[in-house]
């Protein structure tokens, strides 16, 4: 998988992800006093809870693999389940569009409104 389709899942798809693959990108982007900070917070609230997932085994699960597997894991997991939906691509020149929904090609221009 390439850097810029990861990404493209990553910042573009996140409709289409579940609920502890959410929790889980967010809790990578935290410094470790920042999570602390958080699990001390959510020990008086079920919505910091909610949000961050820290009692949720499948959110810990994945956070186990480490930031970049946990990326590359999803992304591949978001093209199992949604391969058709999500991947968009220039009838011109192939290239990945910026979005899903995009209808003009950020490579060669070729519109398809």
């Amino acid at each position: 998988m390439t850097d810029e389709l990861k990404k493209y899942l990553l910042e573009q798809c996140r409709d289409w992800m579940l609920p502890e693959e959410i929790r889980a990108l967010t809790r990578s982007g935290l410094t470790i006093s920042g999570e602390e900070t958080l699990r001390n917070s959510a020990r008086g609230s079920d919505k910091i809870e909610f949000i961050y997932g820290f009692k949720d085994e499948k959110t810990n699960k994945l956070l186990e693999l480490g930031k970049a597997k946990l990326q590359l894991t999803i992304a591949e997991n978001l093209i199992k389940r949604n391969r058709k939906e999500l991947l968009n691509y220039c009838q011109k020149c192939k290239g990945l569009a910026r979005t899903p929904r995009a209808k003009q090609c950020r490579h060669c221009g070729y519109d398809w409104h």
